[in-house]
């Protein structure tokens, strides 16, 4: 084995302190091999058999072998982007097992305080196109993370810290906080982190419970120096030692008897490398460095013929920002996947809490900041489990018949900081299709003064939050994430449609006076939807195929409870997130517009990504279409959401609408 594959980020301790919290539970955990074997784990394959298979570790290796025999890079060449260049849409459509394929990768390389993009052909062994991006700032690397080093090497930090009583950094975490986009010009070409701390003394303490609060600190993490100390005041360290220790609970339940999800005849889901499939469905998966899952080439067998639904499914972008006008919170507005990325953030799976006993774990090849290959363990899970509810039914006075519901979950859970996401692509037998975003975790929490709602200063302290425990108001937020869903509903010539639903007043001497109809409005221009999802139903529908009623073929976007952004436009944090204004958008599909904020939001003050690109207003009747469905949710902290809140899940359906020339359950086996 080359002695660069799998190999973890370099593990100094200052790296590992400043992953400790913002990576904790990271899916660069270790398994043994008896684990491994009883869990039948999917390991990753050591050749590429798809085109949309991730790259492989000789891959990864190749690609910087490449840039550097063509001399593209230095010793101080860093990765924030090694990952898969896909084939183009026209090619990977018209491949068929057996066939060669083209390869590339894509790099994005910082090095010498410049940036570049590349795309390397592995087929050739060439270095296909090279080009320095200006003005851009990419995601936040591993090794950037540690900070604690930097901070203390400053006299300010120390001051202000001896202040609040450390004289050194043990017993102190220091966050890498993404600075959003409102940096003062004096920042401008520099590359910026603002860190806040967290006391870490108590071993049984949550370290999230114990903010250094008041204190913030501007780091260079490119010159490795504090730019400046932000200190509004000393906050007393909040005496809650609030725990997630089972043991340390408090508060005892009788053990349950053990409730399951098993299949005691095996498995019905097949896994061949990178492709899935299930029931009538099949996808090919693979996980991306920056999105995570990528579900692609979804596919529904109708009796025999392989119907194609949707080409790609991903998330797109995360956007979190919170409601505290304070010099140390205001800032916070988190572009968690393009500032950070689900990559080394996605968590190891465990069956019996994340995932079913049953359920196959997979792992998955992606590159450290040094290119090298590195190994995310149990980073996917899928597995089936019955809903316990009916897929259909109906009862009379002589029969009862139905079908019971089972459901195909493919799931991956980033941990960004104190906040646990699940994002999960749910498929069932009724041809629908379901995406769930779940939050759980940590919330955010400020020390105040205020001990309880009792307290004169409560009402200040709680101004922006809810006092959550003692001396702890969590701040209220938002929650936006951004699905990119490239329809292809029996094939890529599709058009939208809104079933607006109209209300129609009857004339006098009808026994109604009113009933509503569905009128049928195309959607003929790019950008957000022009209708609000209440006053209807949003149809991707085929441009060429019709069921055999005569109906358009298509897929009907069943919205779930979804918040849009209420920032004003003028807000510097809202500019680069205007996508969430709308909970629905549509475009035209281009290869390269793939996240809804674009390739570069960290420190971005620009609107760039879907507000750009639908600006025009192209006509997207008969085009290969774009659907990007927002799922936002706005969070008003609670006393129960701590120490961790229970898992709160926002989703939404792609239903077939005319797809299937009658409903495709009823030959589903009693």
């Amino acid at each position: 084995m080359d002695s660069r594959v799998l190999r973890p980020p370099a593990a100094t301790p200052s790296v590992m302190l400043a992953s400790a919290l913002l990576l904790s539970g990271s899916a660069l955990a270790q398994t043994s091999p008896a684990q491994d074997e009883a869990r039948g784990t999917a390991q990753p394959a050591e050749n590429a058999l798809h085109p949309m298979d991730a790259l492989t570790s000789d891959e990864l290796l190749r690609t910087v072998d490449l840039l550097r025999a063509a001399g593209r890079l230095d010793g101080d060449a860093k990765f924030p982007t090694l990952d898969l260049a896909e084939n183009d849409k026209e090619a990977v459509l018209a491949w068929r097992p057996g066939e060669p394929f083209d390869r590339r990768a894509f790099a994005v390389v910082m090095q010498r305080g410049r940036v570049y993009e590349g795309v390397v052909d592995l087929r050739r062994g060439e270095v296909e196109s090279w080009r320095e991006v200006e003005g851009v700032e990419p995601r936040v690397m591993f090794a950037e993370m540690a900070v604690n080093d930097v901070l203390w090497a400053s006299d300010d930090w120390r001051d202000a810290m001896a202040k609040r009583g450390y004289e050194d950094g043990d017993g102190v975490f220091c966050a890498p906080l993404t600075p959003g986009p409102a940096l003062p010009a004096d920042y401008a070409e520099r590359r910026i982190l603002y860190s806040s701390c967290f006391d870490i003394s108590d071993p049984n303490a949550l370290a999230f419970g114990r903010p250094v609060e008041g204190l913030m600190a501007v780091v260079d993490v490119g010159s490795r120096e504090v730019l400046s100390v932000v200190d509004l005041g000393v906050v007393p360290m909040p005496e809650d030692t609030a725990s997630l220790s089972y043991e340390r609970s408090a508060r005892y339940r009788r053990p349950a008897r053990p409730v399951e999800i098993v299949a005691p005849d095996g498995s019905n889901v097949r896994i061949d490398g990178s492709q899935v499939r299930w029931d009538n469905w099949s996808f090919h998966l693979r996980v991306d460095q920056r999105v995570g899952p990528v579900i692609s080439l979804v596919r529904y067998d109708d009796r025999g013929e392989e119907r194609d639904v949707l080409y790609q499914l991903a998330v797109s972008e995360m956007f979190v920002p919170y409601m505290d006008p304070a010099s140390t919170w205001s800032w916070k507005a988190y572009m968690d996947v393009g500032d950070y990325g689900f990559r080394l953030l996605s968590s190891s799976l465990r069956t019996g809490v994340d995932c079913p006993a049953s359920a196959h774990l997979l792992d998955r090849t992606i590159a450290d900041d040094d290119g090298r290959p590195i190994v995310l363990q149990n980073a996917v899970c899928i597995f089936e489990r019955p809903t316990g509810e009916p897929l259909w039914r109906h009862a009379g006075d002589d029969a009862h018949e139905g079908a019971a519901n089972v459901e195909l979950v493919v799931r991956m859970a980033p941990v960004i900081g104190n906040y646990d996401y699940f994002i999960d692509y749910v498929f069932d037998r009724a041809g629908e299709i379901e995406v769930r975003a779940g939050a759980t975790g940590i919330d955010a929490v400020k020390a105040v003064a205020a001990q309880s709602m009792l307290d004169t200063t409560a009402a200040t302290d709680t101004a922006y939050g809810t006092l959550i425990g003692k001396g702890l108001v969590g701040i209220n937020h938002d929650h936006y994430i951004s699905f990119r869903i490239d329809v292809d509903i029996d094939g890529a010539n599709n058009r939208a449609v809104f079933d607006r639903v109209t209300l129609q007043t009857l004339p006098a001497g009808n026994p109604r006076r009113s009933l509503w109809t569905v009128v049928a409005e195309p959607v003929a221009a790019a950008g957000p939807l022009p209708h609000a999802l209440h006053d209807g139903f949003l149809r991707i529908e085929s441009g060429e195929r019709t069921n055999a009623l005569g109906n358009p073929t298509s897929y009907q976007l069943y919205a779930g409870h979804t918040a849009p952004s209420i920032l004003t436009p003028d807000d510097p944090i809202q500019a680069r997130a205007e996508w969430s204004r709308h909970p629905v958008w549509l475009s035209r599909y281009a290869p390269g517009q793939r996240y809804a904020s674009g390739p570069y939001p960290n420190q971005n003050a620009a609107a760039d990504g879907l507000p750009k690109w639908t600006e025009a207003g192209q006509d997207i009747d008969g085009e290969d279409l774009v659907l990007w469905y927002n799922v936002g949710f706005r969070h008003i902290t609670r006393a129960e959401d701590w120490p961790a809140m229970p898992a709160v899940w926002h989703s939404f359906r792609l239903r077939p609408f005319n797809f299937f020339d009658a409903s495709p359950a009823m030959d589903v086996p009693r």
